[in-house]
């Protein structure tokens, strides 16, 4: 652009640069705000369907065992692995527990060469509740007690997550290109 058709171009629309600022300060004054976890809802979290119910500290590891059988050791040792159908996917589902109870269960697409080549059960749908949140889903369809996770175990390989605190735990759905692809309940001092 020469500096004749500078002199000859529009003048900035004043409202455009008026709502670029009080976009910009918003996104300012969040920024500098510590990074707090939301208040814990009242109730738990639980990760279920039909035929298993996850909860953490109550779900015992004979419990899974007598529903699902017994679990691959992945992603490490300690972690309980079945292979289960989601919406017509193959997904896993790795369960941990201290003292025979549930301390953490993940459901999520598999996104790694290294995952084991189980043939996946078809239980019925998992859920992660409140909210019904479903692998697959919307992003924009999570309960509203859900809020931007505080840390968490997301980071590197999904661009969204979000975490709903509960007494006991933390529940994480995760994601990338709007979709949930990852569930996650962990015990509060696991």
């Amino acid at each position: 652009m020469t500096d004749k058709d500078k002199d000859n171009a529009p003048a900035p629309d004043f409202a455009m640069l008026r709502a670029v600022e009080v976009l910009a300060s918003i996104v300012e004054k969040r920024m500098s705000q510590p990074n707090v976890p939301p208040p814990p809802i009242d109730v738990p979290v639980i990760l279920f369907n039909e035929n298993v119910r996850l909860e953490i500290g109550k779900t015992s590891r004979a419990e899974l065992v007598k529903a699902l059988g017994t679990g691959f050791p992945f992603p490490s040792k300690g972690w309980e692995t079945y292979a289960v159908r989601q919406n017509g996917t193959r997904a896993l589902l790795s369960a941990f527990f201290r003292d025979e109870l549930l301390i953490a269960a993940e459901l999520y697409l598999p996104r790694t060469k290294n995952a084991p080549n189980m043939v996946a059960r078809d239980l019925g749908e998992f859920r992660l509740i409140p909210g019904e949140v479903k692998l697959g889903g919307a992003i924009v369809s999570l309960d509203e007690r859900f809020t931007t996770a505080v840390g968490g175990p997301a980071g590197v390989v999904y661009k969204l997550s979000f975490e709903l605190r509960f007494p006991g735990g933390v529940a994480y759905a995760m994601g990338n290109g709007g979709l949930i692809e990852r569930l996650v309940l962990y015990a509060a001092d696991a």
